[in-house]
C-alpha cells in the first residue's frame, strides 16, 4: 500500500511522490529524484526537519525532535513513514538545491562491451546544468529509456570535467538494463539521471589502503583507486579484484595504467571457476588477502561486490583476527532502485531462563559503543571474564564523525575532570590523543573566551586542557579496545529487547539483532550506554516494570559546522580555540573556533543557535550565519580561506534526565550511564565528562558491591543523582534565563534571580582578576564546587568590583555591553 505526499518548498514549489508503507519520506523522495536536505540519515542531526501540515505519519527513531516540536507537526523525513496522504513543508527553497542531488537528462555515448557478462555504458553529461560532483565509490540512478524502470550503478571513474560519466554494469541473463544495453541501445537515446547517491565513498587517505572488488563492483573500486592516484596519495595502495571465469576480468588495462603511473598502487586478479588457459590465482577473492600487506590491520579496507563477497571478505579477518581496519562496504542489489530494506527477525522461541542465568555468568553487555560505552566495557573487564559492546554504527576507527554521534563533525570538549578520569581508565590516552595530533595547552593561555559580552583577558592558569576534534578522542579510546582480549566489540548490532527473569527480578540476556538475524546473549550484567536514543525505557514498560520519569528542556539547540583550510601564513600563534558565549537572554547564538590538530591547517567552526528551525544548508548561509554570532570576528576569519567540507548540522532538541532513582522496582544486573541517564546541553561540554564520573560512581560500587542485587542499582542512581542534580544546576543557571523554554517560571528554583545577578558579577570581576578568572574555569571544568565561587575573599573581591561602579554611578561591564540589562538592574 502506499500514499501520496506532497512536498511544499519554502519558495512556493510544489513535488508529489507516492510513498511506499515501507518507505520513509526522505527514501521515497531521493528514489523519485526529489531534493531533502539530510546527513545523519539516523534520526540524531536533525538535518531534515520538516513539518506536515495535513496527513498521519509514524515518527520513529526521532532524537532530534522534541515533544513539544512533535506536537507542532515537525517531523524527521529520515525516519518518518506515513500512514495516510499527506502534505509536508520543507524551510528551504527548491531552486537552491540545497541536497545537491543532480537531477537531469544525459545521452548514450556508447555501450561498449566488455565480456559476456559486462558492459561499459557510457554517458555525454555536458548538457546537464549543474555540476554532478560525485565522490569515487557514490552511484547514480538511470532510467531506463522506454520504461518506468530506474537502476543504480556506481560511477567506474573519479570526477573529472569532460562531462562523460561511466558504469560498469552486469549483463543478466533477464534484466531490463540488461535488455536495453543488449538489444536497443543507441547513440543519442536520453537517459534520465538522478546523481549522486550513496554513503560509500573514499575518504581521505591516513592509513594503507586496501580494496576489494568483486564482479562489476569494480567499478566503485577502481574509481576509488583512481581518485586516490590522482590525489598523490602516498600511503600504499593494494586492489584485489576477483571474478567467477578469467573471461569476465575487464577493465585490467585502466588497472595496469595505474600501477605504472603510481609505484604505490599494486593490485592482483583471481578467478573462482578457471580454465586450463588460465595461469593466475585460482579460488575467491578473501584468499588473496593472504598475500596482501594488511599493515598489522592498521589499514583502511573498501569493499565492493556481491555480497557473500563482502561477507566473506569480513568473515576472513575476523578468523584471522584482524579486527583493527576501518571497513567500508557497498553490497550489490540485484535490481530495483537502492533502498533502506527492513531486514526481516529470525524466528525465536521464548528463552529458557534458567538457562541464561547460568549461560550469564561472568558476562557482561554494553549497549552502546561510544566513548562512553568503550570506557565502561573496560571498567567491567575488571569484574567479569567477557564483556560484550553492541553498537549498531559500521566500524569506525577512522579520526572522523559517524552517524550514530552526530557531534562529532563540530566543536568538542573533553572537560579537564573528564580527562582526569579517562586517564585513571586507560593510562597514557592523553599523551595518545597529544600524539595523534591534539594541543595539550594551558585553558587560560590559548583559549579566547568572550562571557558577557568581553573578550576575557588570556593569563596562565595552571589548568590542562586536551584540544583537538572529537574524532581523534574516539579513535584514541576505541584503539584501547582491541587490546583487551576480554572486551567483544560488535558493529552494526542493534538492541531489540532484554529478558528478565521474573522470579529473581533481574535481567539476564539481551536480544540483540545483526544482519536480520536475532540472537540472545546471556548477560549477568547490562548497562545502557545507548544514549538519549535508548531503547531502554520503553523496554522497561513493554516489562511491566514501568518507564522512568523523564524530565526536559526543550532548548532547539542547532549546530552548524564548516572546516577551511588555512594558509600558513594564516594560522593562528598565540591561541588553539576562540569562543563566543551567548549572554542570555539577550544572545541566542554562540559560536567557537578550533583547529582540527596539531597540523593548524585546517580550522573548524561551529556556529550554534538556539530556538530555530532554519540552520544553514550550504556555504553561503553559513557565512550569512556567521554574522548573526556575538562577535564579527568569528565570521571575518572564515575571509579568503577555502572551504573543504560541506555544511554539517546536528540538532539538539532537548536535554533529558531519566529520574531512575525515583523508581522502587527497578530490575538487578541494569544500570544507564552518560546520556542514556541524563544529558547536557552540548554547549556545556559536560557530556561525556558526566557520564565518567557517573562510570567512578559505579566502578567504586563495583568494588565493593553484589551486582546481581537490587539494592546495587538503587545504591547507584541514589549516587550518581547527586551528580545530576550539579550538572543540571550548572547548566540550567544559564539556559532557564530564556523565557522561552516550556515551563521556565515551573523550573527556575526560588534563589534563580539571586544567583544570575552574582553570576553576572563573576563575570564582570574576572575581566581584571586573573584568579577569580582561573577559579571560574575550575568550575566549568568541574574541577572545583560551584560553592568555591562563594569562598569569603571571591565573594568580598566579586561585590567589591559592583559596589564602586554603582558609587561611582558607572554601569557595569555587562550592563554597558547590554542595554536591557542596564534597564532590567535599575528595575531590581
Amino acid at each position: 500500500m502506499s500514499h501520496h505526499v506532497t512536498l511544499r518548498y519554502a519558495d512556493g514549489v510544489e513535488r508529489s511522490m507516492s510513498v511506499a508503507a515501507d518507505q520513509t519520506v526522505l527514501e521515497a523522495a531521493e528514489a523519485n529524484g526529489i531534493p531533502i536536505v539530510s546527513a545523519c540519515q539516523a534520526g540524531v542531526c536533525g538535518t531534515c526537519v520538516a513539518r506536515c501540515t495535513e496527513g498521519r505519519y509514524d515518527y520513529g527513531q526521532s532524537i532530534g525532535l522534541s515533544p513539544d516540536e512533535k506536537a507542532k507537526g515537525y517531523l524527521l523525513t529520515c525516519q518518518t513513514r506515513v500512514s495516510a496522504d499527506s502534505t509536508i513543508y520543507l524551510d528551504y527553497p527548491l531552486g537552491a538545491n540545497a541536497a545537491r542531488l543532480v537531477v537531469g537528462t544525459v545521452r548514450v555515448e556508447r555501450v561498449e562491451r566488455l565480456s559476456p557478462t559486462s558492459a561499459l555504458l557510457v554517458l555525454d553529461a555536458r548538457d546537464v546544468t549543474e555540476p554532478i560532483d560525485f565522490k569515487a565509490g557514490q552511484f547514480a540512478d538511470l532510467k531506463v529509456p522506454g520504461t518506468t524502470a530506474w537502476r543504480s550503478y556506481s560511477f567506474a571513474h573519479a570526477a573529472r570535467e569532460d562531462g562523460r560519466l561511466e558504469f560498469l554494469i552486469r549483463l543478466l541473463p533477464e534484466g531490463t538494463m540488461s535488455d536495453y544495453l543488449r538489444e536497443r541501445a543507441q547513440p543519442g537515446d536520453l537517459v534520465e539521471l538522478r546523481a549522486p547517491k550513496g554513503a560509500f565513498h573514499v575518504r581521505d587517505a591516513v592509513r594503507p589502503i586496501v580494496l576489494m572488488a568483486g564482479g562489476t563492483g569494480l567499478s566503485a573500486i577502481l574509481a576509488i583507486a583512481e581518485a586516490l592516484v590522482a590525489q598523490g596519495t602516498t600511503q600504499p595502495i593494494r586492489l584485489n579484484y576477483g571474478v567467477s571465469r578469467a573471461e569476465d576480468l575487464v577493465l585490467t588495462d585502466r588497472l595496469a595504467t595505474l600501477a605504472a603511473r603510481a609505484p604505490n598502487f599494486t593490485w592482483s586478479a583471481i578467478v573462482q571457476h578457471a580454465d586450463a588457459a588460465w595461469t593466475g590465482r585460482t579460488g575467491l577473492v578473501p584468499a588473496l588477502l593472504a598475500e596482501t600487506d594488511l599493515a598489522g590491520g592498521e589499514c583502511d579496507v573498501y569493499l565492493c561486490g556481491p555480497a557473500p563477497m563482502v561477507d566473506a571478505t569480513r568473515a576472513w579477518l575476523d578468523a584471522h583476527g584482524c579486527h583493527k581496519p576501518n571497513l567500508y562496504y557497498e553490497k550489490f542489489v540485484a535490481s530495483g532502485v537502492r533502498g533502506a530494506a527492513t531486514a526481516a527477525v529470525s524466528g525465536l522461541q521464548s528463552p529458557d531462563v534458567a538457562t541464561l542465568r547460568a549461560r550469564g555468568k561472568g558476562t557482561a553487555v554494553v549497549l552502546g559503543g561510544s566513548i562512553i560505552g568503550i570506557s565502561t566495557a573496560k571498567a567491567l573487564s575488571a569484574h567479569y571474564e567477557k564483556v560484550i559492546i553492541l553498537e549498531k554504527d559500521p566500524v569506525h576507527r577512522r579520526q572522523e564523525g559517524r552517524n550514530g554521534a552526530a557531534q562529532g563533525w563540530h566543536l568538542h570538549h573533553l572537560l579537564i575532570a573528564g580527562q582526569r578520569q579517562i586517564e585513571t581508565l586507560f593510562p597514557g590516552v592523553v599523551d595518545d590523543m597529544v600524539a595523534a595530533g591534539a594541543f595539550k595547552v594551558d585553558m587560560g593561555e590559548q583559549y579566547r573566551l568572550m562571557l558577557g559580552g568581553s573578550w576575557k583577558k588570556p593569563m596562565k592558569s595552571g589548568l590542562d586542557i586536551v584540544c583537538a576534534a572529537r574524532p581523534i578522542l574516539e579513535w584514541a579510546v576505541r584503539r584501547r579496545v582491541d587490546d583487551e582480549p576480554q572486551i567483544d566489540y560488535r558493529y552494526e548490532t542493534a538492541v531489540q529487547d532484554l529478558v528478565l527473569d521474573p522470579a529473581t527480578r533481574s535481567i539476564v540476556g539481551v536480544v540483540a539483532m545483526h544482519d536480520g538475524h536475532a540472537e540472545v546473549l546471556p548477560a549477568e550484567f547490562v548497562a545502557d550506554c545507548a544514549g538519549k536514543n535508548t531503547p531502554v525505557p520503553g523496554i522497561l514498560d513493554r516489562l511491566g516494570i514501568g518507564a522512568p520519569e523523564l524530565d526536559e528542556d526543550c532548548i532547539n539547540c542547532f549546530y552548524s559546522t564548516m572546516q577551511h583550510r588555512v594558509p600558513p601564513e594564516r594560522a593562528w600563534r598565540d591561541k588553539v580555540m576562540v569562543i563566543c558565549y551567548a549572554y542570555r537572554p539577550y544572545q541566542e547564538h554562540y559560536c567557537a573556533q578550533f583547529y582540527a590538530d596539531r597540523s593548524r591547517t585546517v580550522l573548524i567552526t561551529s556556529l550554534v543557535g538556539y530556538n530555530m528551525y532554519r540552520p544553514p544548508r550550504n556555504a553561503e548561509e553559513f557565512r550569512e550565519f556567521a554574522r548573526l554570532m556575538p562577535s564579527p570576528t568569528i565570521g571575518e576569519e572564515l575571509d579568503g580561506l577555502e572551504a573543504i567540507s560541506p555544511v554539517y548540522n546536528f540538532r539538539y532538541p532537548t536535554m533529558q534526565r531519566y529520574r531512575y532513582e525515583s523508581k522502587s522496582n527497578l530490575p538487578a544486573g541494569l544500570v544507564a550511564v552518560g546520556d542514556a541517564l541524563s544529558s547536557a546541553d552540548p554547549v556545556s561540554g559536560a557530556g561525556i565528562t558526566k557520564g565518567l564520573l557517573e562510570l567512578a560512581e559505579l566502578r567504586k560500587l563495583l568494588a565493593t558491591g553484589a551486582p546481581r542485587d537490587a539494592a546495587f542499582v538503587r545504591d547507584y542512581y541514589r549516587e550518581v543523582a547527586k551528580l545530576e542534580d550539579l550538572v543540571w544546576s550548572v547548566i540550567r543557571e544559564q539556559n532557564l534565563r530564556y523565557p522561552w523554554i516550556k515551563d521556565v517560571e515551573k523550573k527556575r528554583p526560588f534563589y534563580f534571580g539571586a544567583q544570575n545577578w552574582y553570576i553576572d558579577r563573576i563575570l564582570e570581576a574576572m575581566h581584571d582578576d586573573p584568579d577569580i578568572y582561573r577559579r571560574y574555569l575550575e568550575v566549568v571544568q568541574f574541577v572545583s564546587a560551584p560553592g568555591s565561587l562563594l569562598a569569603p575573599g571571591v565573594a568580598a573581591r566579586v561585590l567589591g568590583k559592583w559596589l564602586r561602579a554603582k558609587l561611582s554611578l558607572q554601569p557595569t561591564l555587562i550592563e554597558r555591553n547590554f542595554r536591557g540589562a542596564r534597564s532590567a538592574a535599575s528595575r531590581s
